[in-house]
């Protein structure tokens, strides 16, 4: 029997502090910590072997979104991981968390739709990368960078849809107003997000799994 077990904490919309996904013979099952608790990911996870009637030790593949993204739930989710492989042979995969806020927004593949994920960075920056569609699957176009937000609103192209959380479009509804490029607003993005094949993986071993914070110092010039 093949389990996987997918895993975030970058709580990239807001409203789920840490979320779990759990796929066995037994179906799929996700659960996240409500909005406003600190929530616990080993218990969710715990609850999910509990529900699949499975143990830690028959996950045999997992998946993480490595940010950007909150910092406290990052380093919990990435130690959670880092643990997890210590005690078995598993095959981890891990994925920018803005491609996954790209494909949470627009789940149908079109070869001429070019997708921003954008987060605020705080400190002036905005985090963003661009994203398209080769076949069915989400390339990287750009790389995830923290831009400066000017620099960022200047580069913004028509055709360009814009991706974020809530709080984040109502911020820049003013400077947003009167340009071309479509906002798509997602909320609500959980593990179950991460199941998708169409993301752009890429194998982890322990000392590649490393986050990235919204403030972190891979996001300087």
């Amino acid at each position: 029997m093949s389990v996987q077990l997918a895993v975030s904490g970058s709580n990239l919309t807001g409203d789920v502090p840490f979320s779990a996904a759990l796929v066995s013979d037994a179906g799929t099952t996700v659960l996240s910590s409500p909005a406003g608790e600190r929530g616990d990911l080993a218990l969710l996870c715990t609850n999910l072997c509990e529900k699949h009637g499975v143990t830690p030790a028959q996950i045999d593949k997992v998946r993480i979104d490595v940010g950007p993204g909150s910092y406290t739930g990052l380093r919990v989710a990435v130690t959670f991981v880092r643990f997890l492989q210590q005690y078995g042979d598993l095959q981890v995969q891990a994925v920018d968390s803005l491609a996954v806020l790209a494909l949470h927004a627009l789940p149908e593949a079109a070869a001429d739709v070019r997708v921003r994920p954008m987060l605020d960075a705080r400190r002036g920056r905005y985090h963003t990368a661009l994203f398209g569609f080769e076949g069915d699957k989400l390339i990287a176009h750009e790389g995830s960078a923290a831009t400066a937000t000017d620099e960022v609103l200047q580069s913004l192209q028509p055709d360009e849809r814009l991706v974020m959380p809530a709080s984040l479009a109502e911020q820049l509804a003013e400077p947003l107003r009167g340009r071309e490029s479509q906002v798509l607003v997602a909320r609500e993005l959980t593990a179950n997000a991460l199941l998708s094949d169409r993301l752009p993986w890429f194998a982890a071993e322990a000392e590649d799994l490393e986050p990235r914070y919204l403030m972190a110092t891979y996001a300087e010039d």
